[in-house]
């Protein structure tokens, strides 16, 4: 049996525990226990003993992508746990990720730490992949997710440096899992910068059956109007899918989803723990 504990999120399910602008997701499959991001930084390790999980006990970090609301707490799990921690992830993870404040300026929203060699100092070693990898019998990481939808487009806001100014963010780094579940395959997004429904269609390009469930991030809260109202055709014209989300996704969007999807919809909360 596949169990999937919500360590980190903006909202809470118990009282316990912290919640933050992030996201941490603790994923055991087969005998394998991987962190998904780890959240912005402060709720990550006091999150982790109030539910009992222990950092030792972890095999491998995988980072969706690197803004700080998903590599903030990296910093303290490695060092706690010392020694050596596997990191699987895209290398544009330390691509210089900015948030644009519309006046020609930018501010960094990546890494806390900047660098790579800073994390390896803390014991990281980085298996960086550019393309779809399965480290783990049952779970694929989906690296390099083709931008195949005509509605899903560069995050308002979210820049990198080109050669000529800030340009929009191509998020080459955005990763998500693909879990073979007992009811079905599982996607985990971390904020689905490629797209939610792209990252639908890459996961359903390598399953033999339909997505059984995604959880994490969508970014549709922030998304256009267009873009939201296309995505929430695709996701209600799956029947089989079931959506549990959070963090970047928003209040009011997840309102709007569970209105759209009915009973196939979850909010996100620190604290829930899911048979996958």
């Amino acid at each position: 049996m596949s169990k999937l504990t919500v360590v980190v999120d903006n909202t809470v399910g118990m009282s316990r525990l912290a919640g933050e602008h992030g996201l941490s997701l603790w994923l055991e499959h087969a005998g394998v226990r991987v962190l998904y991001d780890t959240g912005a930084g402060v709720a990550l390790m006091p999150n982790l003993e109030r539910l009992g999980l222990d950092p030792a006990a972890l095999d491998a970090v995988v980072l969706s992508h690197g803004h700080y609301d998903h590599t903030g707490g990296l910093a303290a799990l490695l060092a706690a746990r010392g020694g050596v921690t596997d990191l699987w992830c895209h290398p544009d993870v330390f691509a210089g990720h900015l948030h644009d404040q519309g006046d020609g300026s930018a501010y960094d929203i990546g890494p806390p730490l900047g660098r790579q060699e800073a994390y390896e100092k803390l014991g990281a070693r980085f298996n960086f992949i550019r393309e779809n990898t399965s480290p783990w019998p049952g779970i694929t990481l989906l690296a390099a997710i083709a931008r195949t939808t005509d509605f899903e487009g560069p995050a308002p806001g979210l820049v990198v440096r080109g050669p000529r100014g800030l340009v929009p963010d191509p998020f080459h780094d955005d990763l998500a899992l693909l879990v073979a579940g007992d009811s079905g395959p599982v996607v985990l997004t971390g904020c689905a910068h490629a797209g939610v429904i792209n990252v639908l269609r890459a996961a359903e390009e390598l399953s033999d059956e339909p997505i059984a469930a995604l959880v994490g991030g969508t970014h549709l809260g922030p998304a256009p109007p267009a873009q939201q109202a296309r995505a929430l055709e695709e996701l209600a014209a799956r029947p089989a899918l079931h959506l549990v989300s959070g963090h970047c996704t928003g209040p009011a969007m997840n309102a709007i989803l569970a209105r759209v999807l009915g009973e196939r919809f979850l909010p996100l909360a620190a604290g829930m723990s899911l048979e996958l």
